[in-house]
């Protein structure tokens, strides 16, 4: 659930259980190869958005906040009467146009980030200094401004060995 507060300009967003978010995650599926004997490949892999758990979620919040100076705050850890939890935060709400494609990436490897070549087609950005991984840098979440390029709910991880090997991050 998401919310606007034009009084403080600040968008409210709340978890809806059991959700946290998405997160990147190198999976595998098998190939159907009729041919025993041939060398094709038996799996193909690609990053796919899986469920995240809540401490991913809190994460990645804090992630932007360092990386991009975002001011993502936890303003509320919310227990259900079944027993589920939710996660209320704010963040700034950021106006502007949708920036291109071409502006995201100039901005990310302006700022210190490398594009990585990801297979599945995913614009992916890595920071050294970090070491965190940014991917959804995409328009509906970089908006360009008088201030320049906002990143917003881009998704920033820790890969881990299965990602750093998909991606060739650390060659």
């Amino acid at each position: 659930m998401v919310e606007l507060d034009e009084r403080s300009g600040l968008v409210g967003k709340t978890t809806i259980p059991p959700a946290f978010g998405l997160i990147p995650q190198v999976k595998s599926h098998a190939l159907a190869v009729l041919d025993p004997a041939s060398k094709a490949p038996r799996e193909r892999s690609a990053i796919e958005f899986l469920p995240a758990t809540p401490m991913e979620y809190l994460s990645r919040w804090a992630a932007c906040n360092e990386c991009f100076g975002d001011a993502v705050r936890l303003v509320s850890v919310i227990r259900w009467s079944d027993g589920a939890v939710s996660f209320g935060i704010t963040q700034p709400q950021y106006h502007g146009v949708p920036a291109e494609p071409r502006e995201i990436e100039h901005f990310f490897t302006e700022s210190g980030w490398t594009r990585l070549k990801d297979p599945s087609g995913h614009a992916v950005f890595f920071n050294y200094a970090f070491d965190i991984l940014a991917i959804d840098a995409e328009t509906r979440n970089c908006y360009l401004n008088e201030g320049g390029l906002q990143p917003f709910d881009v998704i920033l991880c820790r890969p881990d060995e299965r990602m750093d090997a998909y991606l060739g991050i650390y060659p």
